[in-house]
């Protein structure tokens, strides 16, 4: 196995080896996958971007020019957000939400179980959040973020 970061690594279907590797927080430039088209052309593989995003829209529109002027595939990660604007595909945050995410932040520790245990959101709340995002995030319910392509 080839690697060129912790998160890159050569895959190999039946008869067609191929590369994959991630990119985040870096400048949306043609030098950032370098190595990467060195590999391609070097080993005469096609390679693969696996993962990108979490940026800002500007970024994210930049990244995607270059890799596609490069002929890099590639998969956004994710691809769909919760009320986000730097996502290809976004939907509204449902109702009762905000008492989900809240749950979730208090500690789970040895220490924090007591606490934890005394504060569940209300099951109403929570059976409405959970429902609410099942409905949400099909994509006939979802806004396309046109500005990135």
């Amino acid at each position: 196995m080839l690697l060129i970061s912790d998160a890159s690594r050569v895959f190999s279907l039946p008869g067609f080896p191929f590369y994959a590797f991630h990119k985040y927080w870096t400048e949306p430039t043609e030098a950032v996958i370098q190595p990467y088209l060195n590999f391609r052309d070097r080993y005469n593989v096609p390679i693969w971007l696996g993962e990108f995003g979490e940026n800002t829209e500007t970024w994210i529109r930049q990244f995607v020019k270059v890799v596609e002027k490069d002929e890099v595939g590639w998969a956004f990660w994710p691809y769909k957000k919760m009320d986000s604007g730097s996502s290809f595909v976004s939907w509204p945050k449902p109702p009762y939400w905000d008492e989900i995410v809240a749950f979730g932040k208090v500690p789970d520790n040895t220490g924090g179980t007591e606490k934890r245990i005394s504060v569940p959101p209300n099951l109403e709340h929570a059976r409405a959040a959970f429902s609410g995002l099942l409905d949400r995030i099909e994509l006939r319910a979802c806004t396309i973020n046109h500005k990135l392509r």
